[in-house]
């Protein structure tokens, strides 16, 4: 069996390793667009931006990969599929059969459509070379502006205001991270950044970027009139890498189509991590439910969950999506897909950054929100796995432990 999988990122490398663990003999080609090998990305916004770790820690070496016998293509772009001949077209010209295709493609960081989008000093985070290239630009006396109030946003704010860097953020829309926390989680968030000195600019807009001069500040157009900084920022999400599946025709909807072995509309090509449109099959996910998950922990899951079926092993079961991020001195992590749904219990103080958000629905535990509080995260994760949930009077009482219940 010949398997190649094009993105060298955290699924396709996890593909990889867990397909040559379970089926030795198997002939396994990675194709990387970048000339990195695999390498974790979530050190990305905090530890190599900041400089503190100036590499992230390496998922696939190539002495690795000789060792066990993976090819590893890097600096390779894939540029068409042929599906009638199951080959690969390569941008160096010479064609890649496959038996088995996988795409891990991942996504790009999006950037806006605005003059002066891509001047000297206007920045997007997705990639290594993007982190350093940040990195070398960020310095005490100078000015970040960032666009975005996600998750990428807002580390990159804290990052830099640890670094001694004064800090503006512009959030279109009427608070931080709306599509995945509720609303009083959003204003934890505000606070904690203003708190830290950062200019929190909500409903906000970037209509241009320009520099009159060469050596001084860019001008950035907003909805403030015009605000300088020496270094932009755009964390404005995620543009998923469709077009090859697009062009040779597979089923493409927010992301490469997949079936819950991974499977696209074409047998022999899988699709996984940020890509994928995935069924939701946890317990307590809505009937043909569909999600298209942007989360280490996902690719990290899909891939090993995507090698061990390509080796014949029967599929697990899919876990609860869960995320985190880290801000200051916050530990924050998702279980779940939380809503407005249900009950909602809080534990721990809010004032304190040291509390829990559990959502129950119809009786069972459908999310987690934890800051600083990782075991009980942890604790969490079991009941979700055993299909447990606890007592709401009992998780409302504060005198109650949790690990008793």
């Amino acid at each position: 069996m010949k398997t190649v999988i094009i993105g060298a990122g955290q699924a396709g490398a996890w593909v990889a390793r867990t397909l040559r663990q379970h089926a030795p003999q198997a002939q396994i080609v990675l194709v990387g667009q970048e000339t990195h090998p695999p390498y974790e990305r979530p050190p990305l916004s905090k530890e190599v931006m900041s400089g503190a770790q100036p590499e992230p820690s390496c998922l696939l070496s190539a002495r690795q990969a000789r060792e066990l016998g993976i090819q590893l293509e890097l600096g390779v772009t894939a540029i068409a599929i042929d599906r009638g001949q199951r080959q690969i077209l390569l941008d160096h010209g010479q064609p890649l059969p496959y038996e088995t295709l996988v795409l891990a493609t991942g996504g790009r960081a999006r950037r806006p459509d605005i003059p002066g989008g891509k001047l000297h000093g206007v920045y997007t985070l997705r990639s290594l070379d993007d982190a350093s290239q940040i990195r070398s630009a960020l310095r005490p006396d100078r000015r970040l502006l960032v666009v975005g109030g996600g998750w990428i946003g807002l580390e990159v704010a804290a990052t830099a205001r640890r670094l001694g860097l004064q800090v503006a953020l512009i959030e279109s829309g009427p608070r931080l991270c709306a599509r995945s926390v509720p609303a009083n989680v959003s204003n934890f968030l505000l606070e904690l950044h203003q708190r830290q000195g950062v200019d929190m600019q909500l409903n906000g807009a970037v209509t241009a970027i320009d520099r009159s001069d060469p050596a001084g500040p860019l001008q950035v157009h907003t909805h403030r009139g015009i605000q300088q900084a020496d270094v932009v920022v755009f964390g404005i999400g995620l543009e998923p890498n469709t077009e090859l599946a697009s062009a040779c025709g597979l089923l493409v909807e927010n992301g490469i189509v997949v079936n819950a072995c991974g499977r696209t509309s074409d047998p022999s090509i899988y699709a996984v991590g940020d890509v994928a449109n995935q069924p939701c099959t946890w317990p307590a996910a809505a009937p043909k439910a569909r999600i298209r998950l942007e989360s280490w922990a996902n690719a990290q899951n899909g891939g090993i969950a995507i090698g061990e079926v390509l080796s014949g092993k029967a599929l697990a079961p899919q876990t609860l999506p869960w995320f985190w991020s880290d801000q200051y001195d916050v530990n924050l992590q998702v279980l779940g897909i939380p809503s407005e749904d249900g009950t909602h219990v809080l534990r721990g103080s809010v004032d304190d950054a040291k509390f829990c958000m559990f959502q129950i629905v119809e009786g069972r535990l459908h999310s987690v929100i934890a800051v600083n509080m990782a075991k009980e995260l942890k604790l969490a994760k079991r009941w979700h796995s055993q299909n447990r949930c606890p007592d709401i009077t009992e998780l409302r009482n504060p005198a109650v432990q949790l690990g008793r219940l």
